[in-house]
């Protein structure tokens, strides 16, 4: 679908792109093809697309994959992009925000995967999607943190194989930041700790319609055993990244005191110390892996 496909789409539903849902659709097939492509989509996949809008990324990977999750918390969008592509039988089109909160993936959501997985005998599935830009963060963050309770025997729920998909500039760079950026900071940590981070091209607003007013990129995710066993207390990780980083300008002492407020700073100072850190660093001064050992001794 180009742009003139899209608004004779929107224009047909008596639709039109909606700012606070973040709309702003693909219209580059090019692109599109790249997402499909940087997600290694094949037979026998489950994928899950969040915010597939009008579709047009939604039928490239169900040509390719054994079934497409769709998921889209605008009702009116996802009834108008059914019909549109009702052709599409291994389509799941599903109205739901992907997101419960800030902090969790919707459970309706986790329930139409497993339903999926258990009858396309399945037991992965991958994300690959244009994300509406006020998801972006909390959703690749919820997914890799919850694929971390899976490997560990927590969750029983399909593995995620990996993810592609758009998404501002900004936060791609935020993602993929290397210790001592000005991006550097908790999103990206986690990421990186779990899984790899690739940022596979940029992309200008004009690939967009309506076009948003910055630059995306494409992501490529792709989650590591090795790195998930590596990670044994990820809520002690994730809270301590939230404390020092609120104060990522002060050094480390002093970051582990207001962010943290431990009852014992001195002694926790000490024990810190010989473990070989440097108190007197800002903690973006430490890499992901100097920040996980940290946390083992918190």
């Amino acid at each position: 679908m180009n742009r003139d496909d899209i608004r004779t789409f929107l224009l047909q539903a008596g639709l039109t792109p909606r700012h606070r849902f973040g709309q702003h659709f693909m219209i580059n097939p090019d692109i599109l093809d790249q997402i499909v492509e940087s997600a290694k989509i094949k037979t026998g996949d489950l994928v899950l697309e969040v915010g597939p809008g009008p579709g047009n990324l939604t039928a490239r990977l169900a040509a390719k994959a054994s079934v497409v999750l769709a998921v889209d918390v605008d009702a009116a969008l996802i009834v108008a992009a059914r019909q549109w592509h009702r052709q599409l039988g291994n389509v799941q089109w599903l109205h739901a925000d992907i997101l419960s909160g800030k902090h969790a993936i919707n459970p309706v959501v986790i329930q139409a995967l497993c339903r999926e997985a258990a009858e396309h005998q399945s037991d992965r599935y991958k994300l690959a999607a244009n994300l509406p830009y006020n998801v972006a963060c909390p959703l690749v963050a919820e997914l890799l943190i919850l694929d971390w309770h899976v490997h560990r025997g927590d969750k029983n729920i399909p593995r995620l194989a990996g993810m592609a998909f758009t998404v501002q500039w900004e936060v791609a760079q935020r993602m993929a930041a290397a210790s001592g950026s000005r991006d550097y900071g908790a999103l990206g940590i986690l990421i990186q700790l779990l899984a790899d981070v690739t940022i596979a091209r940029s992309i200008s607003p004009g690939n967009f319609w309506p076009p948003p007013k910055v630059r995306s990129a494409l992501v490529e995710i792709k989650p590591v055993e090795e790195k998930m066993r590596r990670i044994t207390d990820l809520p002690r990780l994730q809270k301590l990244l939230i404390g020092l980083f609120s104060h990522r300008r002060q050094n480390l002492a002093n970051a582990i005191r207001h962010g943290l407020k431990p009852s014992d700073q001195r002694e926790l100072e000490m024990k810190i110390s010989a473990a070989g850190f440097n108190l007197k660093l800002r903690p973006e001064a430490l890499k992901p892996e100097q920040l996980a050992a940290l946390s083992q001794l918190i």
